[in-house]
């Protein structure tokens, strides 16, 4: 398994954008003008200890508009429990309040993960309970041999948290064992209306965990091949829908079991090629998605698939340029409106942040922010969160002020 070291990684990237800096722009099918009177603020700089350090998830939202990620790496000494952490930035007064709510060790004296990856976010279930996955690490239900992954729970304190450091409690749901039941973990979990849990794996594996007899069971749906980091979003009929395999693939229940169908596969001409991030539904049944490479401008698209005769026809949406379209899925808010990321492009070559809009049948990409090596973050990876007053948030998994990544937002 190939491993991204975010220090080697921000250093080659850093001289990248020098190179090619002023040269990398956001574009889209019409010409859009820029976004004016937006505020962006860094809300955290990650400085590895105690915070953590390279989050790449994308910010989840509770009721209370409190936010919930992890990191990658980091943690309390950076040589005892530093395989990552959960963090909440809770509201407090007219600020933010940072707060770690568990950190990752794998190994020995520790077997509740590490690495945190949860490409798609955290899950925050109705009580308040979040769900999240492991890429590596734990060993009990394994007889001590493997760590290859674990999805774990999060429960918050029985009264409202008034200490630094929240008292959230960590269970481990379930250790990956490898073969058809997946390692390896890199989605977020989508939990639905019964209390089950799905999810894929790094390593093609499609999966639901359901609860029973006090623990949790585990069924293979499918094993799709090659790499997967996008997890689910469902329909009312229960179908499920993800990327992989350069396509976006529908699996629906029948007598037990599932079926997987294609309902797009990208060829690598301009409708692009290589989407990663998961797809998003609007109320109509029109999914959205992306794809970081091709497209007119060869640096990704934006698409719709819109059912049509008992198929799906997509459209083509938005043409982004550089080398690093959008890794998560998108947002939609209220209005029906796009939100994103794009890890290096943008004006300066470090990533972007972008809004698409529909006119009518047309629609127009913005680009709300630009990233460079400024000590505001650069390279997001992680999609964007939208609050009820239309404000962003989001991450950086490298730069600020310490090297580490940023919690940005941006107040229209």
């Amino acid at each position: 398994m190939i491993r991204r070291n975010p220090i080697s990684d921000s250093s080659f990237l850093r001289a990248a954008i020098t190179a090619t800096q002023a040269v990398l722009v956001l574009l889209a099918i019409c010409a859009a003008p820029l976004v004016h009177a937006q505020t962006y603020t860094v809300l955290h700089d990650f400085q590895g200890c105690p915070d953590g350090s390279y989050p790449i998830s994308t910010l989840v939202l509770d009721r209370a508009g409190h936010l919930y990620g992890t990191t990658e790496y980091g943690g309390t000494s950076c040589g005892g429990y530093d395989d990552g952490i959960a963090f909440q930035l809770k509201h407090q007064g007219s600020g933010w309040e940072f707060n770690p709510l568990h950190w990752f060790r794998a190994g020995a004296g520790g077997d509740d993960g590490a690495f945190p990856l949860d490409y798609g976010g955290l899950t925050v279930a109705p009580d308040g309970t979040i769900y999240g996955s492991t890429n590596e690490g734990g060993i009990t239900g394994c007889g001590g041999t493997c760590s290859l992954g674990t999805i774990f729970r999060l429960q918050p304190p029985p009264n409202a948290c008034t200490t630094a450091l929240c008292a959230w409690t960590l269970t481990v749901v379930y250790e990956f064992p490898g073969g058809y039941n997946g390692s390896f973990p890199s989605s977020n979990v989508m939990l639905d209306a019964a209390g089950n849990l799905f999810g894929t794996t790094q390593f093609g594996i499609a999966y639901e965990l359901s609860p029973a007899q006090g623990g949790w069971t585990e069924q293979g749906i499918y094993n799709v091949g090659g790499e997967l980091q996008a997890g689910f979003v469902s329909d009312s009929s229960g179908n499920l829908y993800t990327v992989g395999n350069n396509a976006v693939l529908q699996f629906t229940p029948f007598d037990g079991g599932w079926i997987k169908n294609i309902l797009y596969l990208f060829t690598g001409d301009e409708n692009g090629n290589n989407p990663v991030g998961g797809v998003t539904f609007d109320s109509t049944g029109n999914l959205y998605g992306s794809t970081t490479r091709g497209g007119t401008l060869g640096g990704g698209t934006l698409f719709r698939l819109s059912p049509s005769g008992g198929g799906w026809t997509l459209t083509t949406l938005c043409n982004f340029a550089g080398s690093g379209g959008p890794q998560s899925a998108l947002t939609m808010d209220a209005a029906g409106n796009l939100y994103g990321t794009t890890e290096d492009d943008g004006a300066h070559g470090g990533g972007s942040v972008f809004k698409a809009t529909r006119y009518g049948n047309n629609w127009t990409c913005t680009d709300l922010h630009s990233f460079q090596q400024d000590g505001n973050g650069v390279f997001p990876i992680g999609g964007v969160a939208v609050d009820a007053n239309g404000n962003l948030y989001g991450t950086t998994s490298s730069g600020g002020s310490h090297g580490g990544g940023t919690i940005w937002q941006i107040t229209p």
